[in-house]
């Protein structure tokens, strides 16, 4: 059974730029059709048991809208992007406004209507979670998105958010969806990452999107192993 880069992905919880780089480091057993990769199960499987990676490549049922996969984590963060430096007001609301302009991936016209709904959620409570971070999200899916995404955003200051524990905030993810279920899924994810406390130090250091995407995808493989 031949499997192809985006089945991979799924299988593993990782991005394609964390395949794509395996690939050209020679660390994955592959096959290529002119652009185009593939993999054959028994070399994954083999591939798998000698790195004590649990991975599973059982034929899967035809979906609809309904069974889609959920989207990864590091894939969420590869469309939504990573920002630095952003400069903000001393508010929650100019904190939201700075970052979402930054944001390429939102279509402009619907920027302040986005706005609007972030601040509405943390009128309601805040979404700052402690140890500098918060999790702004709306309370509804935002129909004018093709796809879930997660965008990064770290502060020039930090900021009174009206966290949890009481600290400026100054690292964001915005999770931003068009379905209910990815918002829960991508949450559940990027929880799991921000209780390892070494890459919630990491997050101190700014990193870049491809450094950040590298630590998510060898915590998620990780967790397989």
């Amino acid at each position: 059974m031949e499997i192809l880069i985006s089945e991979l992905c799924k299988s593993l919880g990782v991005s394609r730029t964390t395949i794509e780089r395996w690939i050209r480091q020679g660390k994955l057993p592959v096959s290529k059709k002119g652009s185009t990769y593939g993999f054959h199960a028994r070399d994954l499987k083999n591939w798998a048991a000698k790195n004590h990676i649990s991975l599973n490549l059982e034929p899967r049922p035809v979906q609809g809208p309904e069974t889609e996969e959920e989207i990864s984590l590091s894939t969420a963060l590869e469309t939504g992007g990573v920002y630095h430096q952003i400069d903000t007001g001393p508010d929650v609301p100019s904190v939201i406004s700075a970052c979402v302009e930054r944001i390429k991936a939102v279509p402009d016209d619907c920027r302040t209507d986005l706005v609007r709904q972030l601040v509405k959620r943390e009128e309601a409570l805040s979404t700052g979670i402690g140890g500098g971070i918060a999790i702004p999200h709306p309370r509804t899916p935002l129909e004018y998105l093709d796809q879930p995404m997660i965008a990064a955003c770290f502060l020039k200051n930090p900021v009174n958010y009206h966290a949890l524990d009481n600290q400026p905030v100054s690292t964001l993810f915005f999770i931003l969806f068009p379905e209910l279920k990815f918002h829960l899924y991508l949450l559940s994810s990027l929880s799991f990452c921000l209780r390892n406390r070494q890459f919630s130090e990491f997050l101190k250091t700014c990193p870049e999107q491809s450094e950040l995407i590298e630590k998510i995808d060898a915590l998620h493989l990780a967790q397989k192993m």
